[in-house]
């Protein structure tokens, strides 16, 4: 069956034009720079082949990438994404987070964060499956701190993504943003721990009882450097 190409362009050019173009464009363009900026830092510290050509994939896709709505974004790489989002909402808050070399990173850690003399390191991700779960959360890890991709619904019913907001309105709501971070993974230490000290099993679908004590406290201490550093 052959497809009438010239029906598809003419639907699509049916399409309304999003009103605030240009502003998004600027807001794409500066978190494009970010992104970008994050990848070459990595890319400059790790000779690991296959790391090279994971964030050499994502370089390509980003720099080629043109949104025509802010939702476009969506279809970008989300974990590359939601480090720089986070990145910039550390900033904001003027919490001492800073990215991990790209050796540091093919080792697990994303990110570290300093508050006085005390200095963690961690994993970010957006990935809440249960296969995801299952190879994040284990002892002999780096703790994995999971991002929230999506904002709290709004009045219609509707959770965009803090990337689609941001396209927007170039703006993170940052207290939303990190009371969801720090709620979300407390309630996972806390599974963590009945799941160690009680063998507890607080939800089927996701293991608890891989990460052993170390990665109980560091986990902990985490996300005590997190609310320490809240402005």
């Amino acid at each position: 069956m052959l497809i009438d190409l010239s029906e598809i362009f003419a639907e699509t050019s049916y399409l309304p034009k999003y009103e605030k173009a240009e502003e998004m464009h600027e807001n794409w363009q500066y978190l494009k720079d970010e992104l970008l900026s994050l990848i070459d830092y990595r890319l400059s510290s790790s000779n690991a082949r296959w790391y090279q050509e994971q964030y050499m994939y994502n370089k390509l896709e980003i720099d080629e990438f043109t949104p025509h709505y802010p939702s476009d974004i969506n279809r970008l790489p989300k974990g590359i994404v939601a480090e720089t989002l986070f990145l910039q909402a550390s900033r904001l808050t003027q919490r001492e987070c800073f990215p991990c070399l790209g050796q540091e990173d093919v080792m697990g850690a994303d990110f570290r964060i300093t508050y006085g003399k005390e200095t963690r390191f961690f994993d970010v991700t957006v990935n809440f499956s249960e296969r995801g779960f299952k190879k994040k959360v284990r002892e002999g890890r780096f703790p994995s701190l999971f991002l929230p991709w999506k904002e709290d619904e709004n009045n219609n019913g509707y959770k965009r993504s803090y990337a689609e907001r941001y396209l927007r309105t170039g703006t993170i709501n940052t207290e939303e943003y990190f009371t969801n971070i720090i709620s979300s993974n407390y309630k996972i230490l806390d599974r963590l721990k009945r799941s160690f000290w009680k063998g507890e099993i607080s939800d089927a679908d996701f293991d608890y009882s891989r990460a052993g004590i170390q990665y109980i406290k560091s986990l902990e201490g985490v996300l005590r450097l997190l609310r320490r550093g809240e402005s």
